[in-house]
Formats: C-alpha cells, structure tokens, sequence
C-alpha cells in the first residue's frame, strides 16, 4: 500500500468518519493545495469524514466540485485521486463507501487525466466493491450456502496474518455456532487450521480482491449479506 495512502487512514481512522455535516460546499470554501502535504490530506480526511456522512446527492454534487477543481492541476488530480482510493475502497478506512468511490471512478475514466492503464485498477476495485454489499444477496464463488449463517474468510496462503487470522476467528465465541468457510483466493500452502471449509473457487478474483486480505463477511442463514469486508485485525 502506497505511503500517502496509510498516512490517508491513519487519520481517517482517528476521525471517525462519521461527522455529520453539510458537504456540499466544502470546495468552494477549501483550496486545493498540497503544498503541506500533512495539512492537504488532514483537509481531506475531513472532507471524506463529511462526505460519508451527508446527504447522498450533496456528497456526490461536492465530489464533481472537487474534480472539476483537480482538473487543472495535474500533479493535484494524481494525489488526490490516490488518496480517494484509500478513503473510499479500502477496509481499513472506515469511509469505504462503493457510491461514493463509483462517483469517483467515474469522474477519473472520463476527465482524461489518468490514461486507460493507469485506471484499469480504479475499474477493478469498483467491480469489486460492488460485490456482496450489506443487504446483497451473497455472491460466494465454488461455495454453496446450505441455510446456514457463515462466516467467509478471504484467504491469501502465503499470508501469515491470513493465518493468524484462521485462528483467531476460529477461537473467537462469537462465531462458534456459524459456518466457517475460508475462501482461498491465492497459490500458496493450504492451510491446516480446523474448523474450517476450505474451498478454492477458480474464479474467486472475479468477485473478491485478494489484495485486501484477510477479511471477512458474515452471510445471514437466508443468505443475505449481513457484513461486508471486515477487518480482522
């Protein structure tokens, strides 16, 4: 993960992201200035924090604001842009939010910036965000739901924390009366923890990033996305 983007979810991650407040004019009375790059991206964790929380269509009317900003800056539209990625798709902000990263996406495929190689990956992540969202009904590859209430864990073998977190799920009360499956998205060992179905879908990558692991979803009995993309440490 890029620097900009870590130091990004530190501070989104201290603040909260949840504030609540009016967000549709926030760059019409913030600059975009990176020339403190701590106080740029301070700005925009306040911003995503905001944004999040906002009325729908204020958050993406602020967001065409922003870009329309970025365009004439070019150095600005990369930065930003980067910084986007972190508030807006990965787990580990607590800003994930796959409206607010589609409005994104879109923006940054049709302002002509970035060139088609350089947004492939904001294309890939808005397939994938898209998937198994809270309330979807779960899209699990090689998987079969069986009525059950689950716990899916994506797996990446040669991850240590991947498993690591096979047993600290496992060994977790709060899992003991669910399904445990493990999804493996990645070559590498198989893993030997009990407690767990593994399974190794080829076409895992079509709807999980395994980029991102190891996260988990939780899927109802009915099945019925009830958690998405969680952390597990």
């Amino acid at each position: 993960m890029k620097r900009s983007t870590v130091i990004f979810l530190l501070l989104a991650v201290l603040a909260g992201c949840r504030e609540n407040a009016n967000v549709a004019d926030f760059w019409n009375t913030h600059s975009i200035d990176y020339s403190d790059i701590d106080a740029a991206q301070n700005q925009f964790a306040r911003y995503a924090e905001q944004a999040v929380a906002a009325d729908e269509a204020d958050a993406l009317a602020s967001m065409d604001v922003l870009f329309d900003k970025l365009k004439e800056d070019e150095v600005a539209y990369y930065v930003y842009t980067d910084w986007m990625d972190g508030a807006f798709y990965t787990p580990l902000s607590p800003c994930r939010d796959a409206t607010l990263y589609g409005k994104a996406v879109d923006r940054i495929v049709s302002d002509g910036i970035l060139t088609e190689g350089e947004y492939a990956r904001f294309l890939q992540n808005r397939q994938w965000i898209n998937y198994n969202l809270e309330g979807d009904t779960a899209t699990v590859p090689g998987v079969e739901l069986d009525g059950r209430r689950t716990l899916v864990l994506l797996l990446d073998p040669g991850c240590p924390s991947c498993h690591q977190a096979l047993t600290v799920l496992a060994d977790n009360p709060e899992w003991a009366d669910v399904r445990r499956v493990a999804v493996v998205c990645a070559p590498g060992p198989n893993p030997d923890v009990p407690g767990w179905d593994y399974y190794y879908p080829e076409d895992a990558t079509d709807v999980f990033d395994p980029s991102l692991t190891p996260v988990y979803f939780v899927i109802s009995a009915d099945g019925v996305v009830e958690s998405t993309y969680k952390p597990v440490f």
